[in-house]
């Protein structure tokens, strides 16, 4: 088989062997980088005609009890300030993304013990009564089946977990020895079979990957078959033992989200708010590499009755530029939910009222404005 086959036969097969991946992600023929980003876009083309979904992510809490090595939230980093966000402050920032146009909305925190069942339904309650047509979203880690059976039936209808690794060796060097990949995957298995719109994935780029251990992930992920995929950049944080580690290589996130389009190309692929920290246009390059959603932060407002402060200015601005950006590229910035097509729940969005913009020639992803 010559080697510019490989993506032809991932299409077909959906599947290559553990030489086959590692030839994928680390060659440098050009020929073949080409006709995999070639393959990503047509995908990205075929199912989602160019359309890419804005996600709002709303940190409400940093506390966290647990002590991951990469993560800055841990409960070690005493360097670390600690907030949780009031309901004011959680309603104001989700008004605020509402008045941009986002639908869907992800709080993020930490595994906070003050967040009990009965906290968080009353405030995924209180948060359905105040925006009853967009998607409600959380990633507070590992709970019990019963708790997310609570939150789901209180109005949750995503959640991101991510398991990080694959390889139990490498998730034992990522993690204290009280947590367990097994454990992360049986969340994640209980997300779905709950009726959550599952979103699941690893980490890039983190201290002691191994090639195989990539292969790995991308063989875990067909085997949970979630509705949305994530890949986490690792970068080094301070306040944790990984502060003087590498950052994640670019480019080996752009080929593994291209792969994760052909392998999953009716799934949601995000492109996370971190990927800036790695490049000013991290996302836009995500974007043309396959993904279709774009995380952005939402920020709560100084003043909850003031509409005109920093953060809405800060926030529509960062909308103006990616829509530019996008539309520069041949993408439409759409809006609405974003449901994954997957999801068997999902709400048709509104159709737009303008046409897509044209499609763009481009093989791969580029850097140029």
């Amino acid at each position: 088989m010559a080697i510019v086959d490989l993506v032809d036969k991932l299409k077909e097969y959906s599947v290559l062997t553990e030489e086959e991946y590692k030839e994928l992600l680390l060659t440098e023929d050009p020929l073949l980088r080409a006709k995999l980003f070639r393959g990503a876009q047509e995908a990205m083309n075929f199912v989602f005609h160019r359309k890419v979904y804005f996600q709002g992510v709303l940190e409400f809490t940093n506390h966290c009890p647990q002590n991951c090595l990469f993560c800055q939230r841990r409960a070690e980093n005493n360097d670390l300030a600690r907030f949780r966000l009031n309901w004011e402050q959680i309603r104001g920032a989700c008004g605020l993304g509402y008045e941009l146009g986002i639908r869907s909305f992800l709080l993020q925190g930490g595994e906070d013990h003050y967040y009990t069942d009965m906290i968080m339904c009353n405030l995924l309650q209180n948060l359905k009564k105040q925006f009853p047509d967009c998607a409600l979203g959380l990633s507070i880690g590992e709970r019990s089946r019963q708790s997310y059976h609570r939150l789901h039936q209180a109005g949750a209808q995503r959640y991101f977990l991510s398991f990080q690794t694959a390889d139990p060796l490498h998730f034992s060097r990522l993690h204290p020895p009280t947590h367990a990949l097994s454990t992360k995957i049986a969340c994640v298995n209980d997300l779905k079979e709950l009726g959550y719109e599952t979103d699941t994935g690893f980490l890039v780029g983190a201290p002691y990957e191994q090639t195989e251990y990539l292969v790995r992930d991308l063989t875990l992920l067909q085997e949970l078959a979630p509705h949305s995929i994530t890949l986490t950049p690792f970068l080094p944080e301070d306040g944790t033992p990984f502060r003087q580690q590498d950052r994640m290589a670019l480019e080996e996130y752009l080929r593994l989200t291209a792969v994760l389009r052909i392998l999953f190309p009716r799934a949601n692929i995000v492109a996370p708010w971190s990927l800036r920290r790695i490049h000013a246009h991290g996302q836009i390059l995500s974007v043309q590499s396959g993904a279709n959603v774009l995380r952005m932060p939402m920020a709560p407002p100084a003043n909850p009755e003031d509409l005109d402060h920093s953060s809405k200015k800060k926030m529509l601005h960062t909308v103006e530029v990616m829509y530019r950006y996008l539309k520069n590229y041949g993408y439409s910035l759409t809006p609405g939910r974003g449901d994954s097509l997957l999801y068997e729940n999902r709400v048709e969005d509104p159709q737009p009222a303008e046409q897509d913009p044209a499609v763009s020639e481009e093989a791969e992803p580029t850097e140029n404005n």
